[in-house]
């Protein structure tokens, strides 16, 4: 991508270079955002504190749900793959004292299948691992939504407090009573919030908890730039991080969403390659002298496994992911494209505004698109 709303090599570089994982933003770990202006809004310890908590939540969840998925497939695939192997024992000379052995086959198969039909479809019940997973995910992206908005909406009072005492302890009081309001409503329900997401389209509920603070007309405050550095930081340059790491080609750590598309395609042409192949050997077979249930078998082998792939795909979401990593990237550049290019105080503060509430929209997305994820077969 390039032209004025890429990033240069350097900036990228540099943005990326801080673990993208490390939820950066919301510790407000950077240079600028240590400024007496402006680090009593970019720090909220007690909203980070809560948020480490369920995080930790999201990702035992989270691993809990894709072992049980994984284990499902699994479980299914041999089950299916005993059952068509029967045209092997068929075509075996089979001593009469283990002919009952294609039985037993049959009934092992059938426990397999059964066992991994229970839990693939456990996974579709509230109280799963799965849903877990998703209510945690709610309550973390609301927490951050939630710090994000509140600066968005307060901008104008954040940078007029500028050292002054009185209007630092309002701001922080006022910011205190949004988030205990937050906390006993969606955060204490995220399963009616988690459904009322996935069957609106509409705002969230903490739209409401949140009221922004009109611009005064005349000269900005001197603060306000070191608030726009800050947010620009923290905001555009994270973001763009964190979805650059989640596009990548490479890493060291868990496989980002662009590696687990590219291994499934490669998956699945593998799937087709077998099976051209094992068709081309089939119509050698008088002059190879190969046996044919062979060749059979090992044909719907390599379908079912391509199956059990596209099942495994459909439960992780990649593509998805991917598109929507790729429209958030496209969005954040969009942002900071007009964010710099803006000259006023109130296009720049519109700027910021906006990006917030396309955030809120992203999370939706995001939501919907993972509650729709199942690992069945």
């Amino acid at each position: 991508m390039s032209g004025p709303g890429a990033l240069s090599g350097a900036r990228l570089s540099k943005a990326t270079t801080v673990d993208p994982f490390a939820n950066f933003d919301l510790k407000a770990q950077a240079d600028e955002a240590r400024k007496p202006t402006v680090r009593f809004a970019f720090e909220f310890p007690e909203l980070l504190e809560l948020f480490r908590t369920i995080d930790h939540e999201a990702g035992v969840a989270r691993e809990r749900t894709r072992t049980l998925g994984f284990l499902s497939v699994a479980l299914v695939l041999g089950a299916l793959l005993l059952a068509s192997a029967a045209p092997l024992f068929r075509s075996m000379e089979i001593d009469h004292q283990i002919e009952a052995f294609p039985t037993w086959l049959a009934l092992i198969a059938g426990g397999l299948g059964l066992i991994g039909a229970v839990l693939g479809l456990s996974s579709l019940h509230k109280s799963s691992a799965r849903r877990k997973w998703l209510q945690c995910r709610l309550q973390t992206e609301t927490l951050r939504l939630f710090h994000f908005h509140y600066i968005a909406a307060r901008l104008p009072e954040i940078a007029s407090v500028n050292g002054d005492d009185g209007r630092l302890q309002a701001y922080l009081a006022e910011r205190q009573a949004a988030f205990e309001n937050l906390r006993t409503g969606v955060i204490a329900k995220p399963e009616a919030e988690l459904a009322d997401i996935l069957g609106r389209t509409h705002g969230a509920a903490f739209d409401s908890l949140i009221e922004s603070l009109p611009a005064k007309p005349g000269a900005p405050e001197p603060a306000a730039d070191d608030v726009f550095v800050v947010w620009r930081k923290l905001r555009l340059d994270w973001q763009l991080g964190y979805c650059e790491a989640k596009l990548a080609h490479r890493s060291k750590g868990k496989a980002t969403p662009r590696q687990l598309e590219e291994r499934f395609a490669a998956m699945a042409w593998t799937c087709i390659a077998i099976v051209i192949g094992l068709h081309v050997l089939h119509m050698a077979e008088p002059i190879l002298h190969i046996p044919g249930e062979w060749l059979e078998v090992g044909v719907v082998w390599t379908a079912l496994i391509a199956l059990a792939g596209r099942a495994m795909e459909d439960g992780l979401q990649p593509q998805r992911d991917v598109e929507r990593y790729e429209q958030y990237r496209a969005n954040i550049l969009v942002a900071r494209e007009r964010f710099d290019g803006a000259q006023s105080f109130m296009e720049k503060l519109e700027v910021v505004r906006s990006f917030e509430r396309g955030g809120l929209e992203e999370m939706r997305i995001f939501m919907r698109t993972h509650a729709r994820a199942r690992f069945l077969l």
